[in-house]
């Protein structure tokens, strides 16, 4: 089986990420102002780039854990599976 690289984890993270990222900034630019919120194009920006850092930190943390599989093969035994 392949595993993949930790610069393959990077890419795919960052792929991901930034769709997400520009999904994300659609949805505040449409909701906020429905929910009666009303940020500027830089503060909603803002908001997006904290956000999308945390999504990179957590989509590329439980990608390299699942790859090795150490944590899936762990839950395994631990499910007597």
């Amino acid at each position: 089986m392949h595993k993949q690289s930790k610069m393959d984890s990077v890419l795919e993270a960052i792929t991901n990420i930034l769709i997400g990222a520009g999904i994300a900034l659609m949805a505040q630019l449409i909701w906020f102002p429905l929910i009666g919120k009303h940020f500027t194009l830089s503060e909603n920006l803002a908001t997006t780039a904290f956000f999308t850092l945390v999504s990179f930190a957590r989509s590329y943390g439980v990608r390299r854990a699942f790859n090795g599989r150490s944590v899936y093969q762990s839950i395994k035994v631990k499910l007597g599976q």
